[in-house]
């Protein structure tokens, strides 16, 4: 065998070692469908940790939507199945964070209180939002919104509601915000506010309590 056909051998044998691996390799991966490792456990909805009696009231509240007049602008009945979320507050009091739609990037909610007392003169009353806005002028102002888009987070404990809003995408321009469920009202605690939309995501300026 001269030098040539030592090179043409050696070149065959490793060809043929290669396939055999790869076809080894192949034989002996586990197939994703049975994989050992432990599934990803699935999300919950927001609204799944709800008492049987504040689902309830959620679902009361959908079915009468019309005539109890909330959610006029838009009302997606799925997103407000998923995502809103009721808490008990006290004698057959509720607090609701009704989602009506779910935008580009955050949802659109409106605030309830549902009072199932016995002869209550208001069983459902609509929250409003004390805001801080910049208007055409460039000139802050202060206004009252009966609905807000953003993410809202309610810690039951403290009663306290805080919603950080986005006024793009990018995050880089909104407000953050706190109030008190008090009295069935919705009281301002702060309000934080960032008005340029300019690709940087600080600072925020504190616009209540004033300094």
């Amino acid at each position: 065998m001269n030098l040539k056909q030592l090179i043409q051998s050696l070149f065959l044998a490793g060809a043929i070692a290669l396939i055999g691996s790869n076809i080894s390799a192949k034989e002996t991966t586990v197939s994703p469908a049975f994989s050992t490792k432990p599934a990803l456990k699935p999300t919950t909805a927001p609204n799944s940790a709800m008492s049987t009696a504040e689902k309830a009231v959620l679902n009361n509240l959908l079915k009468n939507s019309k005539r109890l007049g909330f959610c006029r602008d838009s009302l997606d009945l799925e997103a407000a199945k998923r995502a809103s979320e009721v808490y008990k507050l006290a004698n057959q009091q509720y607090f609701v964070m009704l989602q009506c739609f779910l935008a580009a990037y955050q949802g659109n909610y409106e605030f309830l209180i549902v009072n199932q007392q016995p002869g209550a003169k208001k069983p459902v009353t609509k929250l409003t939002l004390t805001e801080f806005v910049e208007n055409q002028a460039g000139k802050v102002q202060k206004v009252e919104s009966s609905s807000i888009g953003g993410l809202p987070i309610y810690d039951p404990k403290q009663r306290m509601l805080t919603v950080n809003s986005k006024y793009r995408g990018l995050g880089d321009c909104g407000s953050r915000a706190k109030y008190k469920v008090e009295n069935s009202k919705l009281k301002l605690v702060e309000f934080k506010a960032k008005f340029a939309c300019d690709g940087k995501l600080e600072p925020f300026q504190t616009l209540y309590p004033a300094k």
